[in-house]
């Protein structure tokens, strides 16, 4: 049986839009959604392997996990294979209510683990689970506002939490959440959108000109340590992210000069390019952990096929969601900033091939898998540098926090 599979993430956020956790999507190499594999070893087998081979804390990071269980996964007690206090078990719409169903699910809530039931409509048959849920999931797309609420309203003295997704618009997230929706999921928190202009404060334009300067192909170390040093607390902060034990340094670092001669200035390039990335305190932290899965994306995609210049690559992959941190039109932001024609162009209209792995990077994140393509790389080849690239900016954030 073939173990090549894609794992997806979709972020579910609080009603002050932190991310509270990700779903998480499964498709076989073929597109096929994981509950349609076919025998429930199968499923067992997709769902397993990928949160247990791979680690939850490498998708996640810190966040909860929402996992989407068949009836037969759950009988077969698939679920405590995962860590109770990493999952949310979401319990399928079409699913068949009987007597070991519901015992099943009561097995796993008095072991401590968290129940959601997906695409509710309400119905009698559901009252047992009801009991249960820790929370319930509307499918915006299918219920009317009016129909959720009159749910919320019948349930009110029950201890359960209401989300709703697929929210595209902001219209349908403000009056969700003036229902009482504690957490919204949906592409209009996955995609750029900017809804209102702001003006660019003089600290943040010299953040992204020092961020356009550094990682132009001619910089000297000695052009760059001035620059850098130009800003007292973007040069403290290089220095602490350089002494870190990220790195694994065999000594400490005391002076920028020194640091940019022995790291060089490749390595220096990215990781001022992530310190004034984070220089945006007011924003979404998950704006900024998903300019950096798209920087490594992008960077990856043209590592793998040994194609040149992979700085520009990661450079175009950071700068995608600049619009998000401002506020501003990417057409705006781009002309103000003295970046080449390329990186340029990759951004606003996803030419050449840094635009290509972009286009890649953004798809495969919205889980648009019919259009995810780079080159001659397999949809699993993908996948596989989209994990990694998860992995490595949940490593950089906690880096970043600290």
């Amino acid at each position: 049986m073939t173990k090549d599979f894609l794992i997806g993430r979709q972020q579910i956020f609080d009603r002050d839009l932190r991310v509270f956790a990700y779903e998480l999507l499964f498709r076989d190499i073929n597109g096929n959604a994981a509950e349609t594999f076919g025998p429930t070893a199968a499923s067992n087998q997709i769902i397993v392997d990928s949160l247990l081979e791979y680690g939850l804390d490498q998708v996640v990071g810190t966040q909860l996990a929402f996992v989407n269980f068949t009836r037969e996964n759950l009988l077969s007690e698939t679920p405590f294979l995962l860590p109770k206090d990493k999952v949310v078990i979401e319990v399928l719409e079409d699913v068949h209510i009987d007597e070991a169903l519901i015992q099943a699910l009561q097995d796993l809530v008095q072991k401590g683990y968290r129940i959601a039931l997906d695409d509710f409509v309400f119905d009698e048959r559901w009252l047992p689970l009801i009991e249960m849920a820790h929370l319930i999931k509307f499918d915006i797309q299918k219920v009317t506002p009016a129909a959720s609420g009159w749910v919320m309203e019948r349930l009110k003295e029950l201890p359960v939490r209401f989300l709703a997704e697929k929210v595209e618009t902001q219209e349908q997230y403000r009056e969700y959440r003036a229902l009482g929706c504690d957490y919204f999921q949906g592409f209009l928190f996955s995609k750029p959108n900017v809804v209102r202009g702001k003006r660019l404060e003089t600290s943040q334009h010299a953040v992204l000109q020092l961020l356009a300067k550094i990682n132009q192909p001619k910089v000297s170390i000695p052009d760059l340590a001035r620059t850098v040093s130009m800003d007292v607390g973007l040069s403290y902060k290089l220095l602490r992210y350089i002494n870190s034990a990220f790195f694994a340094l065999p000594k400490q670092i005391d002076s920028l000069n020194f640091a940019i001669t022995y790291l060089g200035i490749r390595e220096i390039q990215r990781w001022t390019s992530l310190i004034s990335l984070a220089s945006f305190p007011d924003q979404p932290k998950e704006i900024v952990k998903i300019a950096l899965i798209r920087a490594r994306m992008c960077e990856s995609l043209a590592a793998y096929l040994k194609l040149p210049g992979t700085e520009q690559f990661f450079l175009v992959g950071l700068m995608s969601t600049i619009d998000q941190l401002l506020e501003i039109a990417l057409d705006d932001v781009v002309a103000s900033l003295p970046l080449s024609r390329e990186v340029k162009n990759a951004l606003v209209s996803r030419a050449g091939l840094a635009g290509e792995a972009l286009n890649c990077a953004i798809n495969y994140e919205c889980w648009n898998l019919d259009a995810v393509k780079f080159e001659n790389l397999s949809l699993p080849e993908i996948g596989k540098i989209h994990l990694e690239s998860v992995s490595w900016a949940n490593k950089i954030c906690r880096v970043l926090e600290n």
